[in-house]
């Protein structure tokens, strides 16, 4: 109880701190406090989401279409087995480096059943073959050396199941850089990394984190890419209230990328906030092409079974083929993150989450009344459950929803906020956990 009174104490100091530091911007005020007002009366503290929650053992749903399995990846079709440990849903600086790349894999994590997880994760003879075969792809398109000879000032910002990100400086240009390094036997799925570096060398834009180089060093992956200083979407939805006007911003940038991406008949397949980066210049750029998909004339649907649970469109759920329709659901799905501080279902289990989503006709509302007329048009336009009659993204772009978009120059100072009020949580947590210590 103490702890949650201070918690409430920190977010309301920080509200006030912000009519000091920003008198300009009293929405950015309003909305903080509205929050603080909305936690209070619910009787808790300002929280960010609730904990992740796993995968249960048990059978789950079966992976793809009947006789129309997808054959992108030459892999062993064979299930891993997953602790319970594992978790589904997190965030980083680079988007989901700190989570294992299978669990967001769905073609794995929704075709386990109990008698699959006593089976050996992949025959040895195929995985030897499947990472030789690999590591010869990646040899053709990565530069030769190490960065650690280019770059300097390593500082590590983040560490988990992909590998480990740094941010480090480039003597040749001044420029800070992002690398994430990816120990290659630790990826049920490595053909994807090609794609991925692929698909970035060949795709640049604004609104992207754009891929600078790439390296081999024994069976590590070395990706170098722009380096965004703001964090994530994440970082800053789970402190702080965005408004309808700046969701509309930060919206109309994705859009912006997606249209890009979309143009040239890429999928995505993980948008998330987790995987939106934001600058503080008031940048917004996308990242993250860790499950993106190339379509072509000969092959203009997909059908495998992937992506992160609750941001996942109903079709690829059920089994069906699709497209480049998957990133709008996923981005209406981001566009109600932003209002609510997580998307729907999230206090769910992730197999009880797509059962709700590939059940449902859309996504339920916490408080619809309070949003307006174009907020609700914007999102059904994104959130038909028939991808045909969903927008798509170069549509989306004209809606009437993006004309009430708010500066991006108002980010940085959000950027500010969320961090001031997570460093006072963290503080307030750190001396909650030693009561008996002598403050100076």
């Amino acid at each position: 109880m103490v702890r949650q009174v201070g918690a409430i104490v920190c977010d309301f100091l920080s509200a006030v701190s912000a009519m000091y530091f920003y008198p300009d911007k009293p929405w950015l005020v309003t909305a903080h406090l509205r929050n603080v007002i909305t936690q209070l009366s619910r009787g808790g503290c300002m929280a960010a989401r609730p904990l992740p929650t796993t995968l249960p053992p048990g059978p789950q749903l079966a992976p793809f279409l009947p006789g129309q399995e997808d054959n992108e990846t030459k892999v062993d079709k064979e299930p891993a087995a997953v602790s319970s440990g594992e978790s589904i849903h997190t965030s980083s600086l680079l988007g989901a480096e700190d989570a294992d790349d299978e669990t967001f894999l769905m073609s794995d994590t929704l075709s386990r059943s109990s008698g699959s997880l006593d089976k050996p994760r992949v025959r040895p003879q195929k995985k030897f073959h499947v990472i030789e075969e690999v590591l010869e792809q990646l040899r053709g398109i990565v530069n030769e050396g190490d960065p650690k000879t280019k770059y300097t000032d390593f500082v590590q910002v983040g560490q988990g199941g992909f590998g480990t990100v740094y941010k480090a400086g480039d003597p040749a240009t001044g420029e800070v850089v992002a690398l994430k390094k990816m120990p290659l036997r630790k990826r049920s799925r490595k053909e994807l990394v090609v794609n991925e570096i692929q698909i970035m060398k060949e795709n640049r834009h604004p609104n992207i984190v754009n891929y600078i180089d790439s390296y081999l060093v024994n069976e590590d992956l070395w990706l170098v890419m722009e380096y965004v200083d703001g964090g994530t979407l994440t970082s800053v939805l789970v402190q702080v209230l965005i408004e309808e006007r700046i969701i509309a911003a930060i919206s109309r940038e994705c859009l912006k990328a997606l249209e890009f991406l979309h143009s040239k008949n890429v999928i995505h397949r993980d948008v998330k906030s987790d995987n939106i980066l934001l600058g503080m210049d008031g940048s917004v750029k996308l990242t993250d092409f860790g499950l993106c998909a190339q379509l072509t004339p000969e092959r203009s649907t997909r059908c495998t079974v992937l992506g992160s649970p609750y941001w996942v469109a109903p079709e690829i759920l059920k089994r069906k083929e699709y497209d480049t329709q998957v990133d709008i659901w996923a981005l209406g799905i981001v566009a109600i993150e932003m209002l609510e501080g997580e998307p729907p279902y999230f206090k769910e289990s992730p197999v009880q989450a797509q059962r709700l989503i590939a059940r449902n006709r859309y996504p339920p509302l916490r408080m619809p009344s309070r949003m307006s007329v174009l907020f609700h048009a914007f999102l059904h336009s994104c959130l038909d459950t028939n991808p045909s009659v969903r927008w798509t993204a170069r549509e989306l772009l004209q809606h009437p929803f993006l004309r009430t978009a708010e500066s991006l120059s108002v980010l940085p100072d959000m950027i500010c906020i969320a961090r001031k009020i997570c460093q006072a949580m963290e503080a307030l947590q750190a001396s909650s956990a030693s009561p008996g210590q002598k403050k100076e």
